[in-house]
């Protein structure tokens, strides 16, 4: 790892305290009764490594209840860590090599560790294998189908009877590592954490250089963000979440996307414009919720080309869209119920959402008042509230687009999708990671970096079965303390959006850039030409 002069001692003492926690949730997992890790499937356990690290150390004597704690210490300590880290990055204290280096080395220990803290990647492999093995379309079967199959006597009850939430961009990928590692459960997962490692890594990379078009002088702080961050770096990378493939594109879209805007002779139709339409639709058609940048980014080259030009336009872009769609989407066509499946995905309630927590009170109050039904009522209305609400601030976002950089638009656009939401678990943390350093002078990126920071304390024990009292507490603190946090940073970041798109003003972000009133008449003038 390389010394960056521009790197403080601070900074560095701050790295090495990550990449040194890392790697004890990593030896915990190897504990007998570690409360970071799932159950696994036969033939599959921790590392080797980490049940000899942790026996060494004494782990294998603890209580469940000792290890609880000791980890919840450890993600505290973490998150501080990363605090002093970004303080520095903000500062101009970190470089850039020093950032993307040690975000690699932080996404090594997570891969190189046991699965931590989620099930998912089970799901991920019984819906791969529907497809490459079974010679059946998970959109049309659930794992519970096929019983003998080694992942779906661990697959998570919620989702076991559940056919596949995820768009063919990922479960393409899902069936050829389970075609690759059809007879090796070990390795199928392994794949699965490899691949979300190696995505999250071109994530960070991809978010500092987007910000060097947008915000020059952030690039640090804009790896260290998504690369060094503990929600991503242990629920993501070591639960070998899809979300990471998903923060990939985005920033790929972003630095695609802030480089076009930058060169004004290229045109909305240039390979670059619908280049960053292809990224953002791949990342849709991983899942279908993170739909609003795509939303953002078509209407803005629409409406930004000249009034003569735009059915050209949409055509174009729309022509990819449709393209890379029915391609991906050709293997498992099955009518409606290819689809039916992957919008029930925003319909989840729970975890640490503040929507949900509302809807649950509210259902509650509803069953006292008018039974079920009453509560099914209130309920679905306090959802809609606020995904009412996130709509709002969708449409201002929306009038601003074509004044402005469109992948400013998208941090934001993410961040309240997330926090409005009725289900919002650690990993979609990565969805808005990589525009967290262009959000930081209008605020939205403090409250999008504090999400993420109550986000990683959560999950902690990751399995009801084995200590059900300490998984009843984590709920309830979960879904009332974090979720409470979650419902306040919702309005202050709805509040900050739509001051930012106020009377049609700039946001801060692009105003404090010296370039961007030069970049806006430019594009601008070409659209009168």
């Amino acid at each position: 790892m390389s010394f960056a002069p521009r790197t403080s001692r601070r900074a560095m003492l701050a790295t090495g305290i990550l990449l040194f926690g890392y790697l004890l949730v990593d030896v915990v997992g190897g504990a007998p009764r570690s409360p970071v890790v799932p159950v696994f499937p036969a033939g599959l356990g921790p590392p080797v490594w980490t049940e000899r690290v942790a026996s060494w150390l004494g782990l294998a004597a603890m209580s469940r209840l000792a290890l609880t704690l000791l980890v919840l210490a450890l993600l505290a300590i973490l998150v501080a860590a990363f605090v002093v880290l970004l303080h520095e990055a903000w500062q101009g204290r970190v470089g850039l090599s020093w950032a993307i280096e040690a975000a690699v080395a932080a996404i090594a220990v997570a891969v190189a560790g046991p699965l931590l803290l989620s099930r998912d990647v089970y799901s991920y492999a019984a819906y791969g294998r529907i497809f490459a093995i079974h010679g059946s379309n998970p959109y049309v079967r659930p794992p519970a189908a096929f019983p003998q199959d080694p992942f779906t006597p661990v697959v998570s009850s919620l989702w076991l009877r559940t056919r596949s939430l995820y768009g063919p961009a990922f479960l393409l990928p899902a069936a050829a590592i389970g075609r690759v590692w059809s007879r090796s459960p070990a390795g199928t997962v392994l794949a699965f954490r490899l691949l979300s490692g190696g995505a999250l890594a071109m994530a960070a990379w991809l978010a500092a250089v987007a910000t060097r078009f947008v915000r020059p002088g952030r690039e640090s702080l804009a790896a260290a963000a998504v690369g060094l961050n503990p929600v991503v770096v242990l629920h993501t990378v070591g639960g070998g979440h899809n979300d990471a493939l998903i923060a990939a594109l985005l920033a790929g879209a972003f630095a695609l996307g802030a480089r076009w805007w930058r060169d004004p002779p290229r045109g909305p139709t240039s390979w670059m414009a619908l280049g960053v339409t292809a990224l953002l639709t791949l990342a849709v058609l991983i899942k279908v919720v993170v739909g609003p940048p795509l939303l953002l980014w078509g209407w803005s080259v629409v409406v930004g080309a000249p009034a003569g030009k735009r059915a050209r336009v949409a055509a174009a872009h729309g022509g990819v869209v449709l393209l890379i769609a029915a391609a991906l989407f050709a293997p498992f066509v099955a009518g409606s119920r290819t689809i039916a499946p992957l919008v029930t995905l925003a319909a989840r309630q729970g975890w640490a959402s503040g929507p949900g927590m509302v809807a649950r009170g509210a259902r509650g109050l509803g069953n006292a008042m008018a039974g079920r039904p009453g509560g099914v009522v209130l309920a679905t209305m306090a959802t809609g509230l606020f995904l009412a609400a996130y709509a709002l601030v969708l449409w201002r976002l929306l009038q601003q687009a074509p004044r402005r950089s469109p992948p400013l638009s998208w941090g934001p656009a993410l961040l309240l999708l997330c926090l409005a939401l009725p289900y919002l678990v650690p990993w979609y943390a990565a969805w808005f990671l990589p525009f967290v350093a262009v959000m930081l002078d209008g605020g939205l990126g403090w409250v999008a970096l504090t999400a993420a920071g109550v986000l990683a304390l959560t999950g902690v024990p990751a399995e009801p079965a084995n200590a059900p009292g300490l998984w009843r507490d984590m709920l309830l603190g979960v879904h009332y303390g974090a979720a409470s946090i979650m419902l306040g940073l919702f309005l202050v970041a709805a509040r900050l959006a739509l001051r930012s798109t106020k009377d049609g003003a700039l946001d801060r972000d692009q105003a404090a850039d010296g370039s961007a009133g030069a970049i806006v008449t430019s594009r601008s003038a070409k659209a009168r030409a």
